[in-house]
């Protein structure tokens, strides 16, 4: 029988990965070694560590975000909704070892539980806590299913800004409360767990924070701080502003991919690339700086401590030393802490002046 040519070649690469094995040296102790027992345990329970972490940290997000959210409502709308301070969940939520983990670290179940609440919101005035089981909402049962949570939703949204009237269960026995809403940004704030990067985002729907940004933190103020940013970018429509400018930017170098192709020269598009990157970008700077300036003021009006929040741009130029001084689609991190003192310092001029805390316009010409 004739070996095919491929065949030989494998044949000879693995005779030569075996001469490569057998002639690296090995230790030389005898370290104890796990059963797979032992290695599936302990798989798990670092899994539930992580899991209950997890868990933890996306309580603090939505605990520090919600004050910002209800605290600069009328800087938000159209784009608000009714909020009470509470979130919800059950099994079905979660995926694999997940489920087994919440089952067993917080009696997880099919029905659908709070899993946070914020503290003076409008849930925990009505006395509800993490933990209860959601009966009913407005006369409504809530099934126990994947679509439970995304009922509950509607039926608070439903409702606008009237009264909600709950049945819940609490140590086996059921209850009724009435929650009274009020008004939020509807910036949906979550936490990207699987991200260690120093880094935060808006899209215009929704704010993401990276674990990352969590670990950095010094302290809730500071975590505050990046939310209130990006808060403050999604309130001024920077995401619209800039897809605006890039589609005005694209426009422009078509006109010249148009004119040059007419003269018989084909540039490929890159006029039109170039015109919608150069739009994007022209003002991603001055909408930098401005989201760090609002987000001041978003902070300060939800009562959060922002006479030290600045350290927190020393603290990532000593984690970066390219963003001392180097401006990329964002201001240095030394302008960034000066602009933030300077803010600070505005907004303590106005509360001592008794002066109303909002942001300074520029003078239209």
């Amino acid at each position: 029988m004739t070996t095919t040519r491929p065949h030989a070649i494998r044949l000879f690469l693995s005779a030569c990965a075996v001469l490569t094995l057998a002639a690296c040296a090995g230790p030389v102790t005898a370290p104890p070694q796990s059963s797979r027992t032992e290695i599936q345990q302990e798989t798990l329970k670092q899994q539930s560590l992580l899991f209950e972490r997890h868990v933890a940290d996306s309580g603090r997000i939505f605990a520090l975000s919600y004050p910002l959210m209800v605290a600069n409502a009328e800087f938000c709308r159209p784009r608000t909704s009714p909020t009470v301070g509470a979130t919800v969940w059950n099994i079905y939520g979660l995926k694999g070892n997940a489920q087994t983990i919440a089952r067993q670290a917080y009696g997880l179940g099919p029905r659908l539980a709070l899993r946070d609440v914020v503290r003076n919101s409008p849930a925990a005035r009505a006395g509800l806590r993490a933990g209860d089981i959601l009966i009913a909402i407005n006369g409504q049962n809530l099934p126990a299913n994947a679509k439970a949570a995304q009922i509950a939703e509607n039926l608070v949204k439903q409702s606008g800004m009237r009264p909600v009237d709950i049945v819940f269960e609490r140590g086996g026995r059921a209850q009724s409360t009435v929650m009274q809403p009020v008004e939020g940004c509807n910036y949906p704030v979550i936490l990207d767990s699987n991200s260690n990067e120093i880094n935060a985002y808006a899209d215009g729907q929704k704010i993401v924070i990276s674990r990352g940004i969590v670990r950095f933190s010094e302290n809730d103020n500071e975590v505050a701080m990046v939310i209130a940013h990006e808060l403050g970018h999604s309130a001024l429509l920077h995401v619209n502003k800039m897809r605006q400018n890039a589609t005005v930017g694209s426009l422009g170098g078509l006109a010249i991919d148009s004119l040059l192709a007419a003269a018989g020269v084909s540039t490929g598009g890159a006029a039109t690339q170039m015109g919608g990157q150069m739009a994007l970008q022209q003002y991603s700077v001055p909408f930098e700086q401005e989201a760090d300036y609002v987000g001041m003021y978003f902070m300060e009006r939800a009562g959060y401590n922002t006479s030290n929040v600045a350290n927190f741009w020393r603290r990532m130029g000593a984690e970066n030393a390219r963003s001392i001084n180097t401006r990329t689609t964002h201001p240095t991190s030394v302008e960034r802490f000066l602009a933030i003192e300077r803010t600070y310092a505005e907004i303590q001029s106005k509360k001592r002046a008794g002066q109303q805390l909002v942001p300074n316009m520029q003078q239209r010409r």
